[in-house]
């Protein structure tokens, strides 16, 4: 059983009421583990069977970031991608051949229009020939005629600038769709290698060619060598009386190890909670990365506190 304790209002009523002075240091000695401050899990994202295993991570229980630890089979995946590049491709070749369309059909207009101001300019003349009797009413017909299909001719040319620029605009929305498509294969083909986050040691890791995974299953777990704490329990008693023990948040203190070596480190975290049984609260101890990593964890370690400037 375990219930809150107001452990700051009490240190401070304790340190703020008259009468009572400041108590020399007593240093304690207390039992502490090494723990991982980032241990991290890593999962399969899919399900396959293992066809490759790095063997320098498998011997030595060590990776670097981004370093490939294990891949599954992934012989239907890279088809499926090299099928999405394909259609991609294909994609791509008819959006260039409806540019080609549209720029056609520009110049299209262009001529038709060149066009249609020679034609609308010899139905001037031919009209002016008219009026002055050189012409009979036939010719002037003629020239009519021509100077309509001009217009006509022109019209349709526009007309069809819209739909070459249309079927532009859907073979560009095809495009991107097949961009997402070859995306999604890829991320498919990435699901298949399992990776190291960052550079740290791993810990049960042991893959075996040949065996079938399914997806979210755990590989291994992954932690920095050089980010390591110590988890230790006090009495209430004591960390009441804190200020006497030297038990603060940001307070130094040693860690010893079974063979003497001593390790300085800082309270990072009083837990806000205490047994009830056993009256004991957790302290979290942060290690000083330089020694950190040469320290195991769940070593067994022995705690002295000190006073603030160490």
């Amino acid at each position: 059983m375990r219930f809150t304790l107001i452990i700051g209002l009490v240190i401070a009523t304790i340190v703020t009421r008259p009468g009572f002075a400041q108590e020399p240091l007593e240093p304690l000695s207390l039992a502490g583990t090494v723990i991982a401050d980032n241990k991290t899990g890593l999962s399969f994202g899919a399900r396959g069977c293992i066809i490759e295993i790095s063997k320098k991570a498998l011997q030595s229980s060590n990776a670097f970031a981004e370093q490939v630890l294990v891949r599954l089979d992934d012989r239907a995946a890279i088809l499926a991608l090299k099928t999405a590049q394909a259609r991609l491709s294909d994609l791509e070749a008819a959006l260039n051949e409806r540019d080609l369309a549209v720029s056609v059909v520009k110049a299209e207009i262009t001529r038709v229009q060149e066009e249609q101001r020679f034609v609308d300019k010899e139905f001037e003349r031919t009209h002016v020939l008219f009026q002055r009797g050189l012409v009979n009413e036939t010719t002037l017909e003629a020239a009519e005629r021509r100077k309509m299909e001009a217009l006509f001719a022109v019209d349709r040319s526009k007309e069809e600038l819209k739909r070459v620029i249309s079927n532009k605009a859907r073979a560009n929305i095809a495009v991107e769709i097949g961009d997402l498509e070859v995306l999604a294969r890829e991320l498919d083909l990435d699901e298949l290698t399992l990776k190291s986050p960052f550079s740290g040691v791993l810990l049960n890791f042991e893959p075996k060619l040949g065996d079938c995974v399914s997806q979210g299953s755990l590989a291994a777990q992954i932690y920095s060598p050089d980010e390591k704490s110590v988890e230790t329990f006090v009495f209430m008693d004591q960390l009441v009386a804190g200020q006497s023990f030297g038990i603060a948040i940001g307070n130094p203190v040693d860690v010893i190890r079974i063979n003497e070596e001593i390790c300085r480190g800082k309270i990072s975290l009083i837990d806000t909670q205490a047994n009830l049984e056993t009256q004991n609260v957790k302290i979290t101890i942060k290690l000083n990365p330089q020694c950190a990593s040469i320290m195991f964890l769940n070593e067994a370690v022995t705690i002295k506190t000190l006073s603030e400037n160490g």
